[in-house]
């Protein structure tokens, strides 16, 4: 199977790309305010563990909500990152760059701890699973870092750290701002590892 990994930058794809070594990473810059910094970051990456990476632009900035679109939060989530649909857009476009680049899996980097959206659940990542190998081309979505925490995760990938140091998390900067959830998630993550980045 040729895997296609959905690399933002932070430290679950990360690690996910150092693990599963996909065919193909791919960036997404689709309006979020880290867009440069995330694609700076899985640019090194991919370049330290020797494989392909792509950036594909979409803009659909204006409807985003929250930290990520520099918008208001969303009466839809008590959750201030929230963008609506997010991962179920980015999947949808993962795997139409997927079938069109002859590649049967697409990998997203949903860990445990990310189930506080349901666009993070086993649940959601099952359903759309469902719905896009049932259409033509038969692109398989797998999450396979999804029954572990982030700390666990980086644990079994055994990414150097020197490759997990350029991971950006922030939610609102090219900078990291050090008080947003991302933010929040890496330091929890490296506490947990017991690791000084």
């Amino acid at each position: 199977m040729s895997d296609l990994l959905l690399l933002s930058g932070g430290i679950d794809s990360v690690a996910i790309a150092a693990w599963c070594r996909p065919a193909c990473c791919l960036t997404i810059d689709y309006g979020q305010r880290p867009a440069q910094a995330e694609i700076a970051s899985a640019t090194e990456v991919c370049r330290r563990l020797g494989l392909p990476h792509h950036v594909f632009r979409v803009e659909v900035g204006q409807l985003g909500s929250g930290l990520l679109a520099g918008q208001p939060t969303s009466a839809l989530s008590p959750h201030e990152e929230f963008w609506p649909f997010r991962n179920q857009f980015l999947l949808t476009v993962g795997a139409m760059y997927a079938a069109s680049h002859s590649l049967q899996r697409v990998l997203i980097g949903t860990v445990r701890n990310d189930n506080r959206h349901s666009d993070g659940s086993a649940s959601f990542v099952s359903q759309i699973a469902q719905l896009v190998a049932q259409q033509e081309g038969h692109i398989a979505i797998l999450a396979p870092a999804i029954e572990f925490t982030a700390a666990e995760l980086v644990r079994i990938s055994k990414v150097d750290k020197s490759i997990l140091g350029w991971a950006h998390s922030c939610h609102t900067s090219v900078v990291a701002c050090g008080h947003c959830p991302g933010c929040y998630k890496h330091s929890e993550t490296m506490r947990d590892l017991g690791w000084d980045l």
